[in-house]
């Protein structure tokens, strides 16, 4: 078992636990991002989607706005920008999750907008 990995980025050879995993193994054969969270997440904004998009699509995880807008709202004043990036990759590992890849992205934000819209007419607002 895989126990360390070298950054190309930093140049370190890091724990496995620094790195993000991916399902996308095909191109990450160990199941591991290339480069380290510290420096995958270095210029991620947590509130600008396409800063970190990119970091689920080669995770290879589905993005669903009200889940990273959920964390957000929870931990967004005192989460680093690795923190948010950390925390909806578990929250994708979740039973509800764990089997949507990325190209599952669009049906799960449809998904989302019915369950919010259903929701909503069942308290009587309507569009």
């Amino acid at each position: 078992m895989l126990d360390k990995k070298f950054c190309p980025k930093c140049g370190k050879t890091l724990k496995i636990g620094e790195f993000y995993q991916s399902h996308n193994l095909e191109k990450y054969t160990d199941g591991y991002l290339d480069q380290c969270k510290k420096c995958i997440t270095m210029h991620v904004d947590n509130f600008e989607p396409k800063s970190y998009l990119w970091i689920l699509q080669e995770s290879d995880v589905p993005y669903v706005p009200e889940e990273w807008n959920s964390l957000l709202v929870k931990f967004g004043q005192t989460a680093s920008k690795a923190g948010i990036i950390g925390r909806y990759l578990s929250k994708m590992r979740l039973k509800q999750y764990q089997n949507f890849r990325w190209k599952d992205t669009e049906f799960l934000q449809q998904k989302k907008k019915k369950e919010i819209r259903e929701s909503m007419e069942a308290r009587g607002y309507d569009e």
